[in-house]
């Protein structure tokens, strides 16, 4: 019987197992939506239930050979067959469908008779132009309105963000209208884009490829969080308070990526936290926040390769400013 696991046929069967089985384990990746919410993981995860599913088809292929005479294994080859094109032509559907979406959309955006079509294009053009703005600069200096920390939207879950104008006190959120939203869309093989803004929408930080959207909390009520919409001139709007997740100052610097003073000659690095303690000269080109007390925060010095040189207290606010600047991304 072993024999048979060498013959040309089997060897066939083991190939197309592994073919076949891979579109399947895409296949049900998708069906059981596997990589929803996962973000840049998601198509890492939807190829991981490829890989699974062609080792199980390849032992499956091992242990028939092994076990099942000439005419089945043949048979089995043609259906093997009959699968992979049924899954190149699932796959190849589905390519064209999305190439067919994109251009409804710029069939869409070219529209310029309805005036919302025309809000709607300024509107993307003015959140591409701002997305691009952070690629290329990675370190965001805040303004002097220092503001309370800030706020993401939780477009995992809900796929609306309202904004909501003047507010009646003692009104909860449901008695009140919206005035305008974003709304996202996931998505094939997990991530988010925004589908529609408003016009006027630029927020701090905008780069959802990086699960990245942050608007600054100017103040905070029971039911509302006040957020900076509009980063060029100050425009707030309220959004509901549960609808993301708030992080007040310390909380956002702690788990961002390094942080550096905007003329590090003129600020020092202290042995402890209060201006009278000894100073450091270690050398650094990056600050790592470990812990935050009040206006100082205790950073890792660390050089280009991101190697520790050594540790320190840095005042990082000062009456109501903030004297750092922070990078999200590098």
């Amino acid at each position: 019987m072993a024999h048979k696991m060498f013959k040309a046929y089997s060897f066939l069967m083991y190939f197309l197992a592994i073919i076949a089985f891979f579109f399947l384990g895409l296949v049900y990746a998708g069906i059981t939506e596997a990589a929803k919410g996962q973000m840049l993981a998601g198509g890492a995860i939807v190829f991981g239930y490829g890989v699974i599913g062609a080792f199980i088809g390849l032992c499956l292929a091992i242990i028939f050979a092994y076990n099942l005479k000439r005419h089945l294994i043949i048979k089995i080859n043609v259906l093997l067959v009959l699968i992979i094109a049924a899954s190149v032509a699932y796959f190849t559907i589905k390519y064209q469908q999305r190439q067919k979406e994109k251009e409804q959309h710029k069939i869409e955006q070219q529209k310029t008779k309805r005036p919302t079509t025309r809000a709607e294009n300024k509107t993307m053009n003015s959140l591409a132009l701002f997305t691009k703005k952070i690629e290329t600069t990675s370190d965001m200096e805040l303004k002097s309105e220092m503001g309370l920390g800030m706020f993401t939207p939780n477009f995992h879950d809900n796929k609306t963000l309202y904004f909501y104008g003047n507010l009646t006190q003692g009104k909860s959120v449901q008695e009140h209208t919206p005035i305008d939203s974003i709304t996202f869309k996931q998505r094939e093989y997990g991530g988010f884009d925004i589908a529609t803004a408003p016009p006027w929408l630029v927020p701090d930080h905008l780069k959802l490829d990086y699960d990245m959207l942050y608007f600054k909390v100017q103040s905070i009520s029971h039911d509302f969080i006040e957020v900076t919409v509009n980063t060029t001139n100050n425009q707030t709007r309220f959004v509901d308070r549960y609808a993301g997740k708030l992080m007040y100052w310390p909380e956002f610097l702690l788990v961002i990526n390094s942080v550096k003073f905007p003329n590090p000659e003129k600020h020092n690095i202290y042995t402890r936290p209060f201006e009278e303690a000894g100073t450091t000269k270690t050398p650094y080109s990056f600050l790592r926040p470990i812990k935050i007390k009040d206006e100082w925060m205790y950073v890792a010095l660390l050089d280009y390769d991101f190697n520790v040189k050594g540790q320190g207290w840095i005042r990082w606010k000062k009456g109501g400013k903030m004297l750092i600047r922070y990078s999200l991304l590098s």
